[in-house]
């Protein structure tokens, strides 16, 4: 899809200008076409629980829960109003890994070694600057990438790499032994039908990480109910409705996944750490969010259910 500018671009330098942090009113006038959603699981129309701040209406499915925007932008308006170059341009001028990085790149690569063995070959499905795919080079894995628009980082790697959407790509007859979404699922305009593409490029035993934001966690509920009296500025900002388009709990996602022909074999809701190591309290602190399940993002390691 071509990616242009927009009505509101700066006229002086001729980009497109962030969407990110500015006012609704701005964000609405941006969008020209809206799309009418159903539930992918139920096939139903949703109810609308919220407005957020921006004035995106967060819907709600009557019979599974599956929360998601309603209507939303279409998927060239969102191309070239959200994942244009202003998006990338942080992903792009990226260098190295964060610690963050090292210990999520590490936590994700040893659990897909624990359930699928050590090497192959791994598709990251949303690969931004290539930051895992080097990652995961550089502990043996074959690596291939796959992005709506690829940054230049990933540009530079000498591996197989796909520009679009997941179900318009075409890889031949390249199979993978694990393939990752990290947070990406929640952006996808139907994550069943990428969830099923999925399916059809993992070898047999292969392992399908997700990682999405757990809108079922202690923050996001609590913020969820500061939103619904009005004791936040900006309510349901939280809910990054302008680049997500749908929001998981581990019930819906279970659901999801399953309806796609893939079985859990572990999930857990990490946190996002520093460094590995810490002070006693924020040990404490991890140690009582990852047990609950109550952290704000949730990891799902899927196999495909035998027939």
């Amino acid at each position: 899809m071509q990616r242009r500018g927009t009505e509101y671009d700066n006229p002086a330098a001729g980009a497109p200008r962030k969407l990110f942090g500015v006012l609704g009113e701005v964000v609405s006038a941006a969008f020209k076409q809206w799309e009418e959603v159903v539930c992918p699981l139920c096939q139903v129309p949703p109810k609308p629980f919220a407005v957020d701040c921006l004035g995106f209406r967060l819907c709600r499915c009557p019979g599974c829960g599956l929360q998601f925007l309603n209507p939303r932008p279409t998927a060239d308006q969102l191309v070239e109003n959200v994942y244009n170059e202003t998006y990338f341009a942080e992903t792009e001028s990226a260098s190295g890994i964060s610690d963050t990085q090292q210990y999520q790149f590490s936590r994700q690569l040893q659990t897909i070694e624990r359930l699928r063995g050590r090497h192959g070959i791994l598709l990251d499905v949303g690969c931004g600057n290539g930051a895992f795919l080097r990652y995961i080079m550089d502990a043996g894995w074959h690596a291939a990438g796959t992005d709506i628009q690829l940054a230049a980082g990933a540009r530079d790697l000498s591996c197989p790499l796909w520009e679009g959407q997941l179900h318009e790509i075409h890889t031949g007859n390249e199979r993978f032994d694990a393939i990752r979404l990290n947070h990406v699922l929640e952006h996808m305009q139907n994550p069943l039908l990428e969830l099923n593409r999925c399916r059809e490029l993992l070898k047999e035993r292969g392992i399908l990480f997700v990682s999405v934001p757990n809108i079922a966690g202690i923050s996001p509920l609590i913020k969820n109910l500061q939103s619904r009296f009005h004791l936040k500025r900006r309510r349901y900002r939280h809910y990054g409705a302008l680049h997500h388009l749908w929001f998981f709990s581990p019930s819906t996602l279970r659901r999801l996944v399953e309806c796609a022909g893939f079985r859990v074999l572990h999930w857990e809701t990490p946190v996002l750490r520093n460094r590995a190591q810490g002070s006693f309290i924020e040990r404490i602190y991890w140690h009582l969010f990852e047990r609950s399940h109550s952290a704000s993002i949730l990891d799902f390691y899927l196999i495909r259910h035998s027939k």
